[in-house]
């Protein structure tokens, strides 16, 4: 699956006269190799909420507008695809347990945010992120059931026709072309953002 991702920082509060699907507080932990190896490269793995495991590996697209993401529960039977993942992009660990896991990385950045979910049309959901010590941002994500895609700009200019359909887009929202981590990563480890694939 494709993940396909639009996010722009709010400096004013925006008010969407939607039913949210939920609001919910979360906490990412995104790990690395000591050496940055997943970062480099422009690949993430998060641990959600200490149940969820995600994958979210570099789709060759500097533009950092989508990725492809895979998703597990996180528990010892899926130490093995986790393995699977991990030894495919170059980081090389045979996990049994989730405690290998652990002691074979480290964490690169906790994030953690009060999230208002809104589904907007099939596939298509808008977030409000409220992130500890980084501010408010709107996402809108849309996920996409290929392997690639041709031109990423199409769905840049859906997704923001979308916003604009629901009133929820104007011009002073700033763009982000980064995520979260590096985000974070520019406020409390300059020199591991400076390494990593994505900068602003």
């Amino acid at each position: 699956m494709i993940e396909i991702e639009l996010k722009f920082e709010l400096k004013n509060k925006i008010n969407p006269n939607l039913k949210p699907d939920f609001i919910k507080e979360v906490e990412d932990v995104y790990y690395d190799t000591k050496d940055y190896k997943l970062l480099r490269n422009g690949n993430f793995l998060r641990i959600r909420n200490a149940k969820q495991l995600d994958f979210k590996l570099s789709a060759n697209d500097l533009t950092h507008l989508y990725c492809n993401e895979t998703n597990y529960q996180l528990n010892d039977s899926n130490m093995e695809d986790i393995s699977r993942v991990l030894n495919s992009i170059g980081v090389d660990v045979d996990l049994k347990r989730v405690e290998d896991l652990f002691s074979n990385l480290e964490v690169l950045a906790p994030i953690k945010k009060k999230r208002t979910s809104y589904n907007l049309e099939e596939n298509v959901v808008m977030v409000i992120d409220e992130v500890e010590e980084l501010g408010t941002f709107l996402e809108i994500e849309y996920d996409l059931d290929a392997e690639k895609i041709d031109d990423a700009s199409y769905y840049e200019n859906m997704l923001v026709e979308i916003l604009k359909k629901y009133s929820l887009y104007d011009e002073s929202m700033r763009k982000v072309h980064i995520g979260y981590v590096e985000l974070y990563l520019k406020k409390h480890n300059m020199e591991a953002y400076k390494l990593g694939l994505y900068q602003e």
